[in-house]
């Protein structure tokens, strides 16, 4: 399943090259970031250095479809101040690597060219695949990977230099199937008559563990910056027009 997804992203894009007026290359830097048994919520520290390489496929002045290959690690600590979070005392680190496709919606026309409008703010969301590499949980290091579905989304604002250059900041949240990014699991006691994801012995109380009823998020909050080229129509088949499309 997982390899047929990687495989539709790819022939997608494919596809897409074939109808899109302009392609736009780009790199990104930020922040990867996570949430779960450690830490709830999103906030970007601590963050871990994150690297994207991707292109943009400009379907229309308002759709684009991206695909994007990301590095990076994660890492967390005991931020939830609680008695179990003070005996358990628990940190990790990962490395991931992505590689996902997804749809973006511009608010703006901000690619005309009789408009002064040179900024827009979008939305995004997709399918993308991660392996995860766990390397290190409190001092021990460890040499684990996995490979697991994600889906992304989020917003972000796009501002044009030159009518060449686009200026991004992004803010991606990835949704995932997995409970492993900071290596702490638990039960998953959501129906009290099924408990699944026992792998303790009850009658030790240890606090070593996590719970089982969620999985994990992690994001990216980070800048990007891509180079337009345009595609030029041809004659026969246009007329003067405002726009690019």
């Amino acid at each position: 399943m997982k390899k047929q997804i990687i495989s539709l992203i790819v022939l997608f894009t494919i596809t897409i090259n074939c109808y899109s007026q302009f392609i736009e290359p780009g790199i990104s830097v930020g922040l990867n970031s996570y949430s779960g048994d450690l830490k709830r919520g999103y906030s970007p520290f601590p963050g871990e250095i994150g690297f994207e390489i991707f292109n943009r496929f400009n379907i229309s002045s308002h759709q684009t479809f991206k695909i994007s290959y990301k590095r990076g690690s994660l890492k967390g600590k005991e931020l939830i101040d609680d008695a179990l979070s003070a005996s358990r005392d628990m940190s990790f680190k990962s490395k991931i690597s992505e590689i996902s496709g997804k749809i973006e919606y511009n608010f703006l026309d901000y690619f005309d060219e009789v408009s002064k409008l040179d900024f827009t703010p979008y939305l995004f969301f997709g399918i993308g695949a991660t392996i995860l590499k766990n390397v290190e949980e409190r001092e021990n290091m460890l040499d684990s990977k996995e490979l697991f579905i994600n889906v992304p989304f989020g917003l972000g604002f796009k501002y044009l230099i030159n009518k060449r250059f686009s200026l991004a900041f992004e803010l991606e949240i990835k949704k995932t199937f997995n409970d492993n990014l900071d290596y702490m699991s638990g039960a998953n006691t959501k129906n009290i008559n099924n408990v699944t994801g026992l792998n303790f012995n009850n009658s030790i109380k240890n606090f070593q563990y996590g719970s089982g009823n969620d999985n994990d998020f992690y994001y990216f909050t980070g800048i990007s910056i891509s180079y337009i080229f345009y595609r030029i129509p041809c004659p026969k088949n246009s007329a003067p027009y405002n726009g690019i499309y």
